[in-house]
């Protein structure tokens, strides 16, 4: 199996590839297009200037006031759904009446999380907080205690509800009220305990948070203001114009002004919002007015943004068209490409019932016969290994499968899976280098004769140097016995010195040496084993992720080595003489 890169490609052979050159054999007729859309783009962009800029631009005005006006409306029907689930939540009537602030907010958090609303209040019947809290993360939805002034009786919608002061639209109320570190729309709702009122719900936002909304609906800077016409909230910042008094005393219908604001001219065009059928705040959508005595400058735009929309929409469908018939090829020759470069795991993908599609199932069902080839030979050789000791039988098949299972549980790329398999099986080929009486021996061994089983792995390498396996696969050979304190062998190799796949390597084969039986001992729990790993852990010479990701998938792995037949080691019962070295366990 090839570790060989495929030959680099420079710019020339970039550009020159099939795949890009077929594309832009592809695009280039869609060339002529881009100069028709060119002609058309001129032609209407002198009639957009010869037609009435200023129409357009009071149509937009309209428009952006309309949306923001209706953008009230659309927030406080969020408010009654807010406030209509928290009062209709089974419990909030009793624990309001009896004034248990704890239990109230323990039924009324989950659905004001639930709808996000920006602030939330109930009160008791005398309008006394009872809970309270505002949003302060949107995205993960976190909320604080609100901290102001608990009573909110001095609220007209507040003594509305709790006064049943309902009307011919229902109990239900809204206003803006100032709360101290700004302006808030809340809308009010009653609670009941049976048939009286208990208390009230109060759903809210903040007004800045409604004109920053409004903007991005309306396209046009929004400014909410007072009584006396000073911005309550302003998409222009604390430099909002206060609105003039004209402005005030004309608000039964649409106001349009023009002012000069930052240094440009800007339309505004006041209007009254309304809650309910009642006026509750006035308001304005200003957008800049200068461009319409620019209008040649909004013909050079214009024509180069026609020009370039054309040109883009040109590319865009001939790169659509050719991506549709490349791609397919462009994923053949990556799957190619990884293929050659050792990874038999590389699948195109490519289907369908053209010439491509055909090649790319022939290519795809290649593949996959040369992996299966090639485990098969690699199994075939383990097994050969194995079989040498009877009491590590099938260890080098359950190493390997064990290591995939934990990459797969680490999120390892699927090539990087088949390496570890890989390893697994061949990870002990140098004990082919090791006598019998010291492989096979069942007592304790001696200095002399652990160092000769230290040294299997570096056999294992010289005896595949000359094989083109991948450097992972090399890397679990020579590394399945080091520590990450640097006592493991044959490198002693430390810390970031050893990587993802040795650590792998090294917890899968000390977990299946522990669980199996040895002529020195019989197999360990695997509750004991983990144990024996954990304390390894500890003493910092394995990966502790590694461990925990066995940890988790333990009882799956032991039912699948009980489950198949090719995984079951050699059984020699209970009565060996235990080990008394780990070393001794996993050499």
């Amino acid at each position: 199996m090839s570790t060989a890169a495929s030959p680099a490609r420079g710019p020339l052979g970039a550009l020159f590839s099939p795949a890009r050159n077929i594309r832009w054999r592809i695009i280039a007729p869609y060339a002529g297009l881009t100069i028709a859309l060119a002609i058309a783009g001129t032609y209407l962009t002198t009639r957009l200037v010869g037609g009435s800029l200023d129409e357009r631009f009071n149509n937009q005005l309209a428009e952006a006031g309309r949306v923001a006006s209706d953008a009230l409306v659309r927030r406080e029907r969020a408010h009654l759904e807010t406030v209509r689930a928290i009062a209709y939540t089974d419990g909030v009537g009793a624990a309001t009446a009896s004034r248990a602030p704890f239990e109230v907010a323990r039924l009324v958090q989950p659905v004001v999380s639930n709808a996000g609303v920006e602030r939330v209040e109930v009160l008791d019947a005398d309008g006394r907080r009872l809970y309270g809290a505002q949003l302060t993360d949107s995205a993960s939805r976190t909320y604080e205690s609100i901290v102001e002034p608990e009573n909110r009786f001095a609220w007209e919608s507040v003594r509305n509800v709790i006064g049943l002061q309902g009307d011919a639209l229902g109990d239900k109320f809204s206003e803006i009220v100032d709360v101290g570190d700004g302006s808030v729309l809340y809308t009010a709702a009653p609670i009941y305990d049976g048939d009286r009122v208990v208390g009230a719900v109060l759903a809210g936002t903040r007004l800045e948070t409604f004109v920053a909304d409004a903007k991005l609906e309306a396209l046009a800077d929004v400014t909410i203001y007072d009584r006396s016409g000073a911005p309550a909230a302003s998409t222009f910042g604390e430099d909002a114009p206060h609105a003039s008094a004209l402005a005030l005393s004309s608000l039964d219908q649409p106001l349009r002004e023009h002012q000069s604001l930052f240094g440009r001219d800007f339309d505004l065009l006041y209007g009254t919002l309304a809650l309910r059928g009642r006026p509750v705040a006035a308001y304005s959508v200003a957008l800049p007015s200068d461009f319409i005595f620019s209008a040649q400058d909004d013909t050079r735009t214009q024509m180069a943004i026609l020009f370039t929309a054309g040109m883009a929409i040109a590319l865009a469908i001939g790169w659509l068209i050719s991506k549709t018939l490349t791609d397919p090829v462009s994923r053949l020759v990556a799957a190619a490409n990884a293929v050659s470069g050792g990874d038999l795991s590389a699948r195109s993908g490519v289907r369908g019932f053209d010439e491509i599609g055909v090649l790319g199932r022939a290519f795809d069902e290649m593949t996959e016969r040369l992996q299966r080839q090639l485990l098969s030979t690699v199994r075939a050789l383990t097994s050969a290994i194995d079989a040498r000791d009877p009491y590590t039988l099938g260890h080098s098949m359950r190493v390997g499968q064990l290591a995939v299972a934990l990459g797969r549980e680490l999120d390892l790329p699927d090539a990087t899976l088949q390496h570890l398999e890989i390893g697994g099986y061949l990870h002990d080929i140098g004990k082919i280098g090791v006598r019998d009486n010291v492989l096979l021996k069942p007592a304790s061994l001696t200095p002399a004769e652990r160092d000769a089983i230290e040294r299997h792995p570096r056999i294992g390498l010289d005896i595949l140097e000359h094989v083109e396996l991948a450097p992972e696969v090399l890397e679990f050979v020579g590394g399945h016995h080091e520590k990450l304190d640097g006592s493991g062998y044959p490198a002693h190799r430390h810390g970031d010195a050893i990587g993802m796949v040795a650590r792998i390597a090294t917890v899968a084969d000390i977990y299946d040496a522990l669980t199996t039986d040895r002529p020195y001992r019989p197999a360990m729990t695997p509750h004991r084993a983990l144990d024996i790993l954990h304390d390894e852990v500890a003493e910092g010479r394995v990966d502790g992720r590694v461990v925990a990701t066995l940890e988790r998938i333990m009882p799956w792995w032991e039912r699948r080595r009980r489950d198949e037949p090719e995984l079951r080691g050699f059984s020699v019962g209970a009565t060996r003489q235990p080990a008394t070295e780990l070393e001794e366990a996993v050499a």
